[in-house]
């Protein structure tokens, strides 16, 4: 099983971030390669489910998601057994900022090609992850609704 553990601050309040996040609307905004569909509910829900895909290479991968686990304004714990995945998405209060810490445990299916999983490796995950979360910061401080 993979490990990867990436952190970035955001400045922005906890609530801020969160409810950004929790807006599946904006997903597609910070995810380049990720396709998200079917929502059973909100992602800051217990039980709710997703289908989430992407292309590598041309090779297509879906996995089906669900929340797991929920703490409001803290934690999104989800899982899925299609790539034997748990992903855990922290919110950290840091003064008028939040660090968001995303980590993940994962196994790549054992149905994908030599190849794709060969590219999609620790590093290559380490390195989406990283631009995933930069591109997260960037709009979720943008977004920031302006003081009166």
């Amino acid at each position: 099983m993979q490990h990867i553990r990436e952190e970035i601050r955001v400045e922005a309040p906890v609530e801020h971030v969160w409810k950004f996040y929790c807006d599946t609307s904006n997903w597609a905004d910070f995810y380049p390669r990720g396709e998200f569909s079917e929502f059973s509910g909100p992602v800051d829900e217990v039980g709710t489910t997703y289908v989430q895909s992407m292309k590598l290479m041309g090779f297509e991968m879906s996995q089906n998601v669900e929340i797991v686990e929920i703490e409001p304004l803290r934690l999104i714990h989800e899982h899925s057994d299609s790539w034997s995945m748990d992903n855990y998405f922290r919110f950290e209060p840091d003064g008028d900022a939040t660090k968001v810490v995303f980590e993940s445990d994962w196994e790549m299916s054992g149905k994908l090609p030599g190849f794709i999983k060969d590219l999609a490796n620790k590093g290559w995950m380490e390195r989406n992850t990283r631009h995933i979360l930069a591109d997260f910061k960037a709009l979720a401080e943008a977004r920031v609704p302006a003081h009166v």
